[in-house]
């Protein structure tokens, strides 16, 4: 109780700060507020579930690719910071802390994952402007097949969907031919 209260005391003019107890009710707390978290802090030894279990179920769940995890705690063994960052937390703070510390940390991972957030959102509008124009050519090459050599133009439509079929399942059945979703396009 006394650790959230100084971290409050240290963040809470910058933020919005949500308290759990223990690691039952801050599963509860991501799961309530899940779209509105921007960064958890958290704390290993915690009574009912670690902080372990916490990011265990952040994995779970998938919380933890869009809801990034500082870890701050006394335990400053390596086997506890590496087990930390190997279930996806982002940064690693040791106690006592530093007011100066924590807060640049945290502000530097919440724009770090804010930028993420925005480029994944680029790259998924880019790849769908991309499919768009490529259906979009394909149905214009059936029209002038069908116009230009009397052939059925959902001909071309068809064998790009029965190849796009037959490259997926190889891609599936086996590695020996790897090919990429964009190979797969092209």
């Amino acid at each position: 109780e006394m650790n959230r209260s100084i971290l409050t005391d240290m963040l809470g003019e910058e933020f919005d700060i949500i308290e759990a107890a223990d690691g039952l009710e801050a599963i509860e707390q991501i799961e309530k507020y899940d779209d509105k978290i921007s960064l958890v802090l958290l704390d290993i030894v915690m009574p009912n579930l670690d902080g372990f279990g916490v990011l265990a179920k952040m994995n779970e769940k998938n919380w933890i690719q869009d809801i990034p995890v500082i870890i701050i705690s006394s335990e400053n063994a390596s086997s506890f910071v590496e087990r930390g960052y190997e279930l996806g937390a982002t940064d690693y703070i040791q106690r006592p802390f530093d007011t100066l510390v924590v807060r640049r940390r945290s502000l530097n991972t919440i724009m770090l994952y804010g930028k993420q957030k925005a480029l994944k959102g680029l790259v998924e509008e880019q790849i769908y402007k991309r499919e768009k124009e490529q259906s979009l050519m394909i149905d214009i090459l059936s029209h002038a097949v069908e116009f230009r050599n009397g052939e059925s133009g959902k001909h071309v439509v068809n064998i790009r969907t029965i190849t796009d079929i037959m490259l997926n399942t190889l891609a599936g059945m086996t590695d020996q031919y790897y090919l990429s979703p964009s190979e797969i396009d092209v």
